[in-house]
Formats: C-alpha cells, structure tokens, sequence
C-alpha cells in the first residue's frame, strides 16, 4: 500500500554519500542501504559499493507500554516507491526476526548484524516517544477520553483526531490509537474498537436530548441520566461504591432496540450489541475490559442466561463478584475488571435470582403503538445519527471535573430528600438507584439544558421505581408459583383430566389443556386442589408461598395478560367447563407440535405435558 498520499514523510537519500557513511557507517542511495569497502591495490585504494537493503526505513514513534519490550512505528520505503507502516516490538529489531518482517512487504536486509544494529541506532535518534492507549474511553493518568478515532482532552476541553500513522498530538503529549493506523488497516483484531469512533457533528446535546425524549417518554429521561453516569463510571463507582445496570424488557416490537440503538449511537458505531447466551463469561470479560467508562451492550438476556454470568454481572454492580484471571501474552494472569456500565435487554425479566433483579434498574418496554409526535421524532433522530452525535459525548465529558467534585454531596442530598418525602416507600437500595439517577440532572442541570425540569424527572423516576417494585415483586411470586406447577407435573403430584375417563378423574385432575385447531392452547386450572402442592415446593425450596387469596389476585388481575377472564356472568374469576368443572383459564404459548408430549410456555416458564 503507497501511503505517501497520506501525508507521511519521504524518505531521502543521502546529499553526501561519503560523509554519511563516515558518520553513520552506511548511506542511502536509491531507496536501500549501501556500505563503502576500501581494498588496497597496487596503486593505493579502491572503493567497493555494496548493496545491503532493497529499502530505507525511519523509526517515526517509540511507543511506551509499560514494559522493557516496548514497540516502534516504522516507517519501510522499497526501492519501487511503496511504502508500509510496520509496528515492531523492540525484542523483534534483531535480524532474523526483523527479516520476517520485512518478507511480509517484500524487503529483505542482505547486510550483517552489526550493520543492522548501526541503521536502528540512526533510526533511534529521530525518532518521537509517544504512549500507546490499549484501553479505551477514560484514561485517568493523561486526563483523557479515547475514542478509537481520537481523544478529548478533559482538561483542556480540546477535541485531537487521530492521524494515519495513529498518533494524537495533544500540545508536547502524544499517544498512539492502533486501531486507525495504517500498520493495523487490514488487522481484524481491531474490528470491534473501530467501532467506538465517533463523528463529531453538528448536533449538540441540548437538541438530541429533546428529540430522544420525545421519541422514548420516561424510558428515554432515564436513559439520559444513565448515559451520563456512565461517561463518569469511574466517579460514581470510586465515590459509592456501586453502579447499577439498566436493563430493558418487554415484548417484541415496543422499541427496546430503537432506544438503545439510539443511545449508544452517542458513542460511536458500536451499537449492535453482544448476544449473552452465545459468549463465554471470560470471553464478555475480555470485551468489557478493553473500554472504561463507556456503556456495554448485552442482547437477548434469557431466564437461562444467570448462572454462566452471574459473577461478571455482580462484580459489574460492585465489586463483589469473582473476578475472571486472563492469560497474556507473556503467560502472567491479569485480571478482567468491569470498569463500564453494562446494558441488558430481553423479553422477560431474570426473575431467577434475587441478587441480580435487586442491582439493576428496570425499564418496561410495553407499547407498540407510538404517537405522530413519537414517530416523527425518531425520525429526525435516525437522520441526525448519520451525522454524527459525537458533540454530545464530548459536552457531557467537558463536565467532568464539575462532576468529580459535586456527585457525592449531590447523591446524598437526593437519598435524604427521598427518605424525608415518603414518597420512596420501596427498598434502600432502590432508594439510591432513584437517587443515582436523579444526580446528573440535579449537578449538571445548568450545564446541559435538559427538555425537561428536575421535577418532572423526579416524579417519572420514582414513578418508574414503584412499578418496577409492584412488578417484581409480583412477578417473582407469579414465577415461583408456574415453577411449582410445572415442577409437580413433572412429578406425578398434578393429573391432566382426560374427557373420555371415569368420573374419578373428574374430581381428582387439577388441570386441563385446551387445544384447538389455529387458536392458542388453554390452560385450565383448579387452584384449590392445586394450591397445597405449590405449598409444599416453596417449602421443600426455601421459596416464600402467597396465601391462597392473595395467589389467586396475582394471576387473575388484570394487568396480568396469560389471564383470561371470565365472561361468564355471575362466576366472579372462575370459568365453568363442562365435565371439568370451575377453573382459571390462562393462554399458553406451544413450543413444539408433538401432541403426545407437548412442551408450553407461561410466563417463561416451560411446562411439559
């Protein structure tokens, strides 16, 4: 690849080949390396010219990493005219490894060790120390934010581009971005921190903020302030102690993905996301640890997706969880740390484990119908995403030291404000998730102009905390009583009725399956009879058991959708069947089309019959 176009410096021969090889022990004619041999003859001397290169070269960077092997940008010019970028490590700039390096772009070195080393010397004294960003977003020693394409400055409040070597020149600072060189152009390994690139654009924060709010309601102001919180991860974690993850939930086509895409489109490219159930936990540990302060999006949570992750997800929260040991490259164990805010989405939610459901805060995604006003938003929002949103990162990262100075007073003072209100009548750990997420607003709020007032996102807040708890709570107990149920059919202590069967088995069955051609399958119930087996499980489990009325409230309110009620009149709840009796009737989901032996799901819970 001829780089010349991108505005690297050509590599000149030398003006005074003589002087030069009494300087330097070498010279470059014709873009190689030549050395002078005298040889005495007869009539005195005679120079002999010998060719030890098919190119010239120029250590352009020495990147500092931390180690002893550090590495160089350099800098390979052939005879022909082409030139390449080659990043070596120091250990490599010996000649047999060197060699292979140069092969790969067609240069060979025909000279000796000693001549090698004279040539790397010479290369030495010009070159530019500069330190290599392995970690992206928030590097705390320089005080910068790096993206892949560049840095901001924090401090100075100053916005550099990369450029083609992969340098940032920040005043007499200069760091090294790999994955935009042109040593690394075509080196896949940097596919996924290409994607946290950012356009700057024209878009400032005020305008996206007001369009995303439109387009997402509550969800969308709660994302906003977790958006915020995450560019300060690093603040909020070292001050509290915690950082909650935000997770999204509800059927598909209510717009989970929209507003996250659209929330991490402030970020860069990277809004795809990584399927939970399809990465090891090491493997989501690796990608987590390679960015700081930054937000990680994990797709597609399921209820099977807790045990293989739960420690990555518990450290994620506070520190708590086992960290994972990684091999490097030199065979030492480092240690993957959760140092960004993470993002779950899924259709249901991970009712499984308590610990999990208790560090995050929920969003319920649950209409699929949007307003003109909603639509026409995301419009708009989809068009300016084109652009770029990158100016709006870069106005909330300009608050940093504002933030790192004001966050915990600021934290405090919402936790007691909720306390004194009585309004935050939930669990104090939800108290401080409201209180986290009220504080970007209330700290920075006369910095960014939000479109709407702290007042306004306080009462949607804590409106939000409250469903979320009625939600979990009722789903909790709604689950372990399906679990129970299914569990038991399994068993053998719970008996299908049977049409065609003797009367007996009228009054001893508990359920019925309801099929019929191109409609959902029912499920029938007697809760009576089957209540004090759901007992005895919760029991046998350590699980908590709902007392029969309050049981029969939660499956049969109205905002439950497996329920269908009753149109009978007069027959409160129940439905009569014929032959089978009163029950409750609940839509199922049928998984497989197997009659014999059909697996359903309620609620997410398989039941097989």
């Amino acid at each position: 690849m001829d780089i010349h176009k991108q505005n690297i410096t050509i590599i000149n021969d030398s003006v005074d080949n003589e002087n030069d090889f009494k300087l330097y022990g070498f010279y470059k004619s014709g873009s190689k390396y030549w050395v002078i041999e005298t040889h005495r003859t007869r009539k005195g001397s005679e120079n002999t010219y010998l060719e030890l290169s098919n190119f010239v070269g120029k250590s352009l960077f020495h990147l500092v990493n931390g180690t002893n092997n550090s590495k160089r940008i350099i800098l390979i010019q052939k005879y022909t005219g082409e030139s390449y970028l080659v990043e070596v490590q120091s250990s490599d700039l010996k000649i047999e490894s060197f060699e292979t390096i140069l092969k790969s772009k067609q240069c060979t070195f025909l000279g000796n060790t000693c001549q090698l080393k004279r040539i790397i010397a010479n290369w030495m004294d010009s070159e530019v120390q500069a330190e290599i960003i392995n970690t992206l977003g928030w590097n705390q020693v320089n005080g910068i934010y790096a993206f892949a394409n560049g840095v901001f400055n924090c401090i100075n409040k100053k916005w550099i581009e990369v450029d083609e070597v992969g340098i940032v020149s920040d005043d007499d600072k200069k760091y090294f971005l790999a994955p935009f060189s042109q040593a690394h152009i075509n080196d896949d390994d940097f596919e996924n921190q290409r994607k946290f690139k950012i356009i700057i654009g024209k878009v400032d924060f005020k305008e996206w903020t007001k369009l995303y709010y439109q387009a997402y309601g509550t969800n969308g102001a709660i994302a906003i302030q977790f958006l915020i919180l995450s560019l300060f991860w690093d603040i909020v974690f070292d001050q509290i102690g915690f950082f909650p993850f935000l997770f999204l939930f509800g059927a598909f086509g209510t717009g989970k993905t929209s507003l996250i895409e659209s929330l991490l489109r402030v970020l860069g490219l990277d809004f795809i996301g990584t399927p939970i159930n399809n990465a090891s936990q090491v493997g989501l540990s690796r990608t987590i640890a390679s960015r700081n302060n930054t937000i990680f999006y994990l797709k597609e949570y399921t209820q099977d997706s807790d045990e293989s992750i739960q420690d990555l997800f518990l450290t994620a929260y506070d520190g708590s969880g086992r960290t994972t040991g990684l091999k490097s490259n030199d065979n030492r164990t480092q240690i993957a740390t959760v140092k960004s805010a993470l993002l779950i989405d899924g259709n249901n939610m991970p009712t499984q484990k308590s610990a999990i459901l208790s560090r995050m805060i929920l969003l319920y995604c649950e209409n699929n119908s949007f307003t003109n006003e909603q639509r026409e938003a995301y419009t708009k929002l989809k068009q300016l995403e084109e652009k770029g949103l990158g100016q709006v990162a870069i106005e909330i990262l300009s608050h940093r030291e504002l933030f790192a100075q004001k966050f915990k007073e600021v934290f405090d003072m919402n936790v007691k404000e909720l306390r004194e209100s009585g309004k935050a009548n939930f669990a104090e750990r939800t108290i401080k998730h409201v209180a986290l997420i009220l504080s970007p607003a209330k700290l920075l709020f006369q910095k960014l102009q939000l479109p709407f007032s702290f007042d306004e996102l306080t009462i949607e807040v804590v409106n939000n905390a409250i469903e979320q708890t009625k939600l979990l709570k009722q789903t909790d107990e709604v689950t372990i009583f399906w679990e129970s149920f299914s569990y038991n059919i399994k068993k053998g202590f719970l008996s299908r009725f049977f049409k065609n069967q003797t009367g007996d088995n009228i009054k001893s069955s508990h359920y019925n399956i309801k099929l019929e051609a191109n409609s959902n399958p029912i499920l029938q119930i007697k809760l009576n009879a089957i209540y004090p087996e759901y007992v005895k499980y919760c029991k046998n489990n350590n699980q908590r058991f709902v007392d029969f009325n309050s049981l029969k409230k939660l499956i049969t309110s109205g905002s439950y959708k497996p329920f269908i009620p009753n149109t009978q009149k007069g027959r409160g709840d129940a439905t009569t069947v014929k032959y089978f009796g009163s029950c409750y009737q609940f839509f199922l989901d049928k998984i497989n089309s197997d009659d014999s032996e059909c697996l359903f799901l309620i609620d997410g819970v398989e039941i097989n019959m």
